[in-house]
C-alpha cells in the first residue's frame, strides 16, 4: 500500500511540477500583454489572450488530475515528498498573485485607454457637430461661388 501511496504522491509532485512551468508561461504572457496594452498593440494582445487561454485549459487540466492526489498527500508518512509538494504549492501560489496583480494592473489600464479613446470620440463627435452646423450656414451652390470669384 506505502508504494500506491509513494506513486501517487511522484505523480502529484509531477503534476505540479508542469503545473509551475505552465503558470511561469502564464506569467510570461500576462507581463508581455501589459506591453502590448501600453504600445496599443491590440491585435497582439488578442493573440496572447489566445495563448493564455490555452495554457489555462492545460492547467485546469492538470489541476483536475492533482486535486486527487492532493486529498491522499495530507495523510503521507513520506515528510521529504510532502515538504517538496508543499514548497511546488507555495511557488505555484506565488505565481498566480503575481499573475492576479499583474492581469488586475492590465485590466485597469485598458479601462483607462478606453476611456480616453472614448473620451477622444466624444470629442470629436462634438467638433463634427459643429463642423456641420457650419458647413450648412455657408453656401454651396456654385453660383453663388462663381458670382465671388
Amino acid at each position: 500500500m506505502s508504494d500506491i501511496v509513494l506513486s501517487g504522491e511522484g505523480k502529484l509532485l509531477k503534476l505540479l511540477g508542469e503545473e509551475r512551468v505552465l503558470l511561469e508561461q502564464m506569467k510570461k504572457l500576462t507581463d508581455e500583454q501589459a506591453r502590448h496594452i501600453e504600445k496599443d498593440e491590440f491585435e497582439e494582445l488578442g493573440k496572447l489572450l489566445d495563448k493564455r487561454q490555452e495554457l489555462i485549459e492545460k492547467i485546469n487540466g492538470l489541476h483536475q488530475e492533482s486535486a486527487p492526489l492532493m486529498q491522499s498527500c495530507v495523510s503521507s508518512s513520506d515528510y521529504e515528498m510532502v515538504v517538496k509538494i508543499d514548497e511546488l504549492k507555495s511557488k505555484i501560489k506565488q505565481i498566480l498573485a503575481e499573475c492576479n496583480d499583474q492581469n488586475n494592473r492590465n485590466v485597469e489600464e485598458l479601462r483607462h485607454k478606453s476611456q480616453d479613446y472614448a473620451e477622444r470620440i466624444e470629442t470629436q463627435s462634438s467638433k463634427r457637430k459643429v463642423i456641420g452646423g457650419y458647413a450648412q450656414a455657408v453656401p454651396n451652390s456654385s453660383e453663388k461661388f462663381d458670382k465671388k470669384t
